[in-house]
């Protein structure tokens, strides 16, 4: 059995194929295998696949989807394909430090981890190819090894991104990726948090996370709305929970914090009518699964010029209409 299975979907990624593997092939951890599924590219992707496969055949599976799927089908292919006894996950424009996975399995071992989280690094490309750095949304704690139970906060200081994060095989055994949803990844954060009894971290910044021009923060359209979906399945399986009664209050923050997200994102959603749609579900959303969702007191904390703005639906429109 492999120590760690690295899967990587694809999809016309040509302009960063290359670095992302070159930081998986590198890897101080030797023990390791690559799992990439290409979603039919049609740059040259298909191409660089060919000679790293051959190259480094040891250690690298190439699969081909017949159709395209979306990155939920591809990441949920190699998972089944995954011989080892960690997982994780790596898209395929994002790269690692080359002793990321050595780092991330040790702590595994050492303290009997169902999951290992780690900082990242969001980086920006500009046309000569040279990086620059990005805040992040997020700078996780390196909390002593603990569980959701334990500690909630974690839905609300843990991004729900998987590829700073290694799994245990059996962890994920019985989770996947929704195949038809935007923003599928929330639900197996979610899912895998809840599930681990034992959640450890590494407060080294070890993956490094490319911000395009055209990312989900700049870019909006109707799939924006799956956000209500996916939160729906992020709410079902969290109330399943015996302790939910502990960390309800966390659950409800992280929904009201999730959902804002996306309203003051609609600043940039072409589509008025779209934008405006988004915002009154947001509301809606919010009003019928909490009620009282604003006498929330982690949600309170929050600055408060941008709690102003976003508990009140005018002044959302007018934010998002005017910017």
């Amino acid at each position: 059995m492999k120590k760690v299975s690295v899967i990587v979907p694809v999809f016309n990624t040509e302009k960063y194929l290359r670095r992302c593997l070159d930081s998986l092939v590198n890897q101080t951890l030797k023990d390791i295998e690559i799992i990439v599924v290409n979603d039919c590219s049609t740059d040259n992707s298909r191409k660089i696949l060919d000679y790293y496969e051959e190259k480094y055949k040891s250690i690298l599976k190439v699969f081909h989807n017949e159709s395209n799927r979306g990155i939920g089908y591809s990441r949920n292919l190699g998972m089944e394909k995954a011989e080892g006894e960690y997982l994780c996950f790596l898209d395929s424009d994002d790269w690692v430090k080359l002793d990321m996975y050595e780092k991330m399995y040790k702590k595994a071992k050492l303290e009997s981890l169902d999951l290992v989280i780690c900082n990242y690094d969001k980086k920006k490309m500009d046309n000569d190819g040279n990086f620059s750095k990005i805040e992040n949304d997020y700078v996780i704690p390196e909390y002593s090894v603990t569980c959701l139970k334990s500690t909630p906060e974690l839905l609300l200081t843990v991004n729900m991104g998987p590829t700073n994060k290694l799994y245990k095989k059996t962890l994920l055994k019985n989770i996947r990726f929704p195949i038809d949803l935007k923003y599928e990844d929330m639900i197996v954060i979610v899912k895998s948090l809840a599930n681990s009894k034992r959640i450890g971290f590494v407060k080294e910044s070890l993956v490094y996370y490319l911000v395009h021009s055209k990312s989900e923060t700049t870019v909006m359209d109707k799939r924006v709305f799956d956000i209500f979906k996916i939160t729906d399945l992020a709410l079902e399986f969290l109330k399943k929970q015996k302790y939910y009664s502990k960390i309800s209050e966390y659950v409800e923050a992280f929904v009201i914090r999730n959902i804002f997200r996306y309203t003051l994102q609609q600043k940039n959603q072409k589509s008025r009518a779209l934008r405006r749609q988004f915002i009154d579900d947001a509301f809606n959303y919010l009003d019928n699964n909490f009620p009282n969702w604003r006498n929330n007191k982690i949600w309170k904390k929050r600055n408060a010029f941008k709690r102003l703005i976003e508990s009140n639906k005018t002044l959302t429109k007018i934010y998002c209409d005017l910017l």
